[in-house]
């Protein structure tokens, strides 16, 4: 621990992972100060010349706010995105619960990120302290906000400007005829069959779905902490399938086992009765 003078350190460099702080509980925090109470120290990062504030941040403004001079620091040697990449994390850190906007804020800054944006929805999630399926559904409602461009203009060497479909790059002909043949097409009966198989697997399972949302909206819980319930759910729920569909197939290879040796045993019966039929 170090005490550091509080107006050597940085707070103006993205640490703060929450979308605004709490001035009811920045000004709860210096009456306690005054009354004596002890809090911990606030985390930076220094990266040889700044000290960059990373958590703490009701901390420091209620020290402030009292007038105070000098704060209790833990210094961690790095560099802003360092301070930055910590401040994200919501791995054991004291303070406030964030809200969902604050994690759906630093998801998207991640995702934003020239390093951090390449990290798999599953690490992205542990770091934050979501769940994966709400780090996927953040990057889908960027992707849908922000679609890909379907064109793209280009000129060529004597400056003529030309526009392509980019969504037709890499296709043969044959395969846009043959989608456009599809498109065409009326779909057989056995299509509206399985369209309607699947619109009742679909309902089926929405059934399920209000069932659990029903019981979590009766559950005494925080908004968020509802949510990532529901999101675990959903998980656990996928899972189960997945084992089951492993658990069929297992089945039916085990049938398909017994049902040779079944065969072979018959087999090896018949070649006995003749071995004693030969002698």
């Amino acid at each position: 621990m170090k005490k550091i003078d509080i107006s050597a350190i940085r707070t103006d460099g993205g640490t703060q992972a929450r979308l605004k702080l709490d001035y009811d509980v920045v000004k709860e925090y210096a009456e306690c100060m005054k009354d004596g109470d002890k809090f911990p120290p606030v985390t930076v990062f220094h990266d040889g010349s700044e000290y960059w504030l990373a958590n703490g941040f009701h901390r420091y403004f209620a020290i402030k706010s009292n007038g105070e001079l000098e704060i209790e620091c833990e210094v961690k040697q790095g560099t802003l995105d360092d301070a930055v990449l910590y401040a994200f994390s919501a791995d054991g850190r004291q303070g406030l619960s964030r809200s969902y906007e604050d994690k759906r804020s630093i998801i998207i800054r991640m995702l934003q990120h020239p390093v951090w944006g390449k990290w798999s929805n599953a690490e992205i999630a542990k770091h934050v302290g979501v769940s994966k399926m709400t780090v996927g559904r953040v990057k889908a409602s960027l992707e849908k906000d922000n679609p890909a461009p379907t064109k793209k203009t280009y000129k060529d060497k004597h400056g003529n400007e030309s526009t392509i479909e980019t969504k037709n790059i890499g296709k043969t002909k044959e395969q846009k005829v043959k989608k456009a043949k599809k498109k065409e097409e009326p779909a057989p009966d056995d299509h509206m069959v399985r369209e309607l198989t699947d619109a009742l697997t679909a309902v089926s399972q929405e059934n399920i779905l209000l069932k659990d949302k029903i019981a979590i909206g009766q559950w005494d819980a925080s908004e968020i902490e509802k949510i990532d319930a529901q999101e675990l759910i959903a998980e656990l729920r996928e899972q189960i399938r997945l084992l089951e569909i492993d658990n069929r197939a297992l089945r039916e290879s085990r049938d398909t086992f017994q049902n040779q040796n079944s065969e072979l045993m018959r087999r090896v019966k018949q070649l006995q009765n003749q071995l004693k039929n030969a002698k």
